[in-house]
């Protein structure tokens, strides 16, 4: 009676053995991925959104710069919105209106094509107070059309005057949206708001430039609609700012949009990953546990009779066609003993497949977070950029990274983690994707590399640290300006002349001391000139003699091929270091990033 109990215990132990870490790792999956797709999701539409919202803007002020008067309708708006009559989606006062314009004007056939210089001199005041009730029906139309079509949260044209105060001019509405036809009322022309910079840094950087928008924003100050992403455009006509058009999204619409969708891809995910379960499940019990059950009979019977000859027969007739199987040949000659021995071996096995995936799976996640596609900008003529890191283990601590933070800057990145394998490689993903998102921010190269230390430093209980050269270059100018917290000196080649070490002044590492203040430098990159910069794995590389490569040999080299590409460079400098380095094992990441202004 007790064995059938112990028996039974061991039975359902082996099912929760399996279907327990079965289980955990699934939901481990489904909420890994469903994060990771949530994150990615979120800024994908995000950028998205940014564009579509930002080809709205320019859209409408495409069309109100198609009004060829447009520079007198702005101006004449500001001042005589207390005179005009507004009638919003009524055709018929249109026509009535129309008709009338043309009794004072016949050869007024399209008032797009009325130019300023003609309104003002062939039509009288009562002409001119037509064209303009007219035109911002016409466009107020455009407005509201637009508005319903993208379900903006505000859609609207104003101008800031003297810096101290906006007037409104055009105001789109939903269908819902009433706007009261009296003047100075909120979505009316004519209404007025006090303009204090700081609180939408976007719309000053807007008024400042009189150019688009690089990014939109979610403004938290206080006098700001809050909760609200901003875009705005502003209208140029003949070199000249008339007006800003400010498009508001609710942050809420945003992240419900993409929740949603995140929810239904994290459905589909937990079902498929329990249908799969089942079918593992149900193919472990035919391949493992099923084979393991009759082997367990056998043995318990070879412990009650100990009849060698009939446990050896019984064993002959276990075709599981896998380890199971194996070890029950063993079995037959071994018996326990050789069983305990194979049963550490196959562990052993595993556990050592299992670091060799998990390893590979991490030096796969480290490739795709480094751009690695070239050319990197294939539209681009005005400079030629290549960079490459090759680890000293499956997984390393170095990286590069470069992007456009706008159409005339570029950022550049270099860095090398602190220690190897995978915890410098999620150190270093880390550090990377802080240095990106700062950078993002619009902050200078000093301010990047605070911020980064400051964040490293608070959850860096291991005390690891990061050496980083980080440089944005104005590609129009070749002016560089960067920062360097602790990295190897950059290599630089004025155009004509060779390769230099630049001696820039270090700060210390990133993420060793809280509150560290860098400093920032600039030079300029002469048209053919080329920036070099790279990881102390280079010039410490050592051969089987213990000399390291060094500053001066890797400037030597690069001086032997002034004349090559960015890519030929950094081929020319790993096969010189790997001539010198020889049979010798690498200890270090060999990390190389070149850019040649064209």
């Amino acid at each position: 009676m007790q064995d059938s109990v112990k028996k039974k215990k061991r039975k359902h132990k082996l099912w929760v053995q399996i279907t327990i870490p079965l289980v955990f790792i699934e939901v481990f999956f489904i909420v890994i991925t469903s994060v990771a797709f949530f994150l990615y999701n979120v800024d994908h539409y995000i950028e998205e959104r940014f564009k579509s919202t930002q080809n709205l803007g320019m859209n409408l002020a495409s069309e109100m710069k198609n009004y060829k008067s447009i520079d007198f309708l702005s101006e004449y708006w500001q001042e005589h919105y207390d005179e005009m009559e507004y009638f919003y989606g009524n055709q018929k006062k249109l026509l009535e209106k129309m008709n009338r314009l043309k009794l004072l004007r016949p050869s007024l056939t399209d008032v797009t094509l009325y130019t300023t210089e003609e309104v003002k001199t062939r039509l009288d005041e009562e002409g001119q107070k037509l064209f303009a009730e007219i035109c911002y029906y016409q466009l107020t139309e455009k407005f509201d059309t637009a508005k319903r079509a993208f379900s903006t949260k505000f859609l609207y044209s104003f101008v800031v005057r003297d810096g101290k105060e906006g007037i409104f001019l055009i105001t789109g509405a939903l269908n819902n949206e009433k706007r009261i036809s009296q003047g100075g009322e909120l979505f009316e022309l004519g209404y007025k708001v006090p303009y204090e910079k700081g609180v939408y840094p976007i719309l000053d950087e807007v008024l400042e430039t009189e150019s688009s928008p690089t990014r939109m924003e979610l403004s938290n100050k206080e006098g700001a609609i809050q909760d609200v992403v901003h875009v705005f455009e502003p209208v140029v006509s003949n070199g000249k700012m008339l007006m800003v058009i400010g498009v508001g999204m609710e942050w809420k619409d945003i992240v419900d949009s993409v929740l949603a969708f995140s929810l239904r891809i994290a459905a589909g995910l937990a079902l498929m990953f329990v249908l799969l379960g089942l079918l593992i499940m149900k193919r472990v019990k035919k391949v493992a546990v099923d084979p393991i059950k009759e082997e367990q009979g056998i043995i318990r019977s070879y412990e009650r009779n100990k009849d060698i000859q009939d446990t050896v027969d019984k064993l002959s007739m276990i075709a599981s066609r896998n380890e199971i199987q194996s070890l029950a040949e063993e079995f037959s000659n071994m018996l326990l003993k050789l069983e305990k021995y194979n049963e550490d071996i196959r562990n052993a096995t595993a556990e050592k497949e299992r670091i060799s995936a998990e390893l590979d799976l991490a030096r796969i996640i480290q490739e795709n977070q480094l751009p690695s596609k070239f050319p990197a900008f294939p539209g681009r003529m005005d400079f030629d950029i290549y960079a490459s890191m090759t680890p000293a283990k499956e997984v390393g601590g170095d990286f590069y990274d470069f992007y456009l933070l706008d159409d005339d800057h570029l950022a550049l990145v270099i860095a090398d983690v602190s220690g190897k394998g995978i915890p410098a490689s999620l150190f270093m993903m880390m550090s990377k994707i802080l240095i990106n998102n700062y950078s993002a921010m619009g902050l200078s190269p000093k301010e990047v590399l605070e911020k980064a230390n400051d964040t490293i430093f608070k959850y860096n209980k291991q005390r690891m640290f990061v050496t980083v050269w980080f440089g944005v270059l104005e590609i129009s100018t070749g002016k560089v300006c960067a920062s360097n917290a602790g990295h190897e000196y950059p290599i630089i080649k004025r155009s004509g002349d060779k390769f230099e070490l630049y001696k820039d002044k270090h700060g210390f590492v990133a993420g060793a001391v809280n509150k560290m203040k860098y400093t920032e430098y600039e030079f300029e990159l002469e048209k053919g000139g080329i920036l070099f910069l790279y990881t102390d794995g280079v010039p410490e590389a050592t051969n089987a003699q213990e000399e390291m490569y060094g500053t001066q040999r890797l400037v030597d080299q690069l001086n032997k091929m002034k004349g090559a590409s960015p890519k030929e460079l950094l081929e020319g400098v790993h096969k010189s270091v790997d001539e010198f380095v020889g049979d010798a094992p690498q200890f270090d990441d060999l990390t190389m990033l070149c850019i040649r202004r064209n």
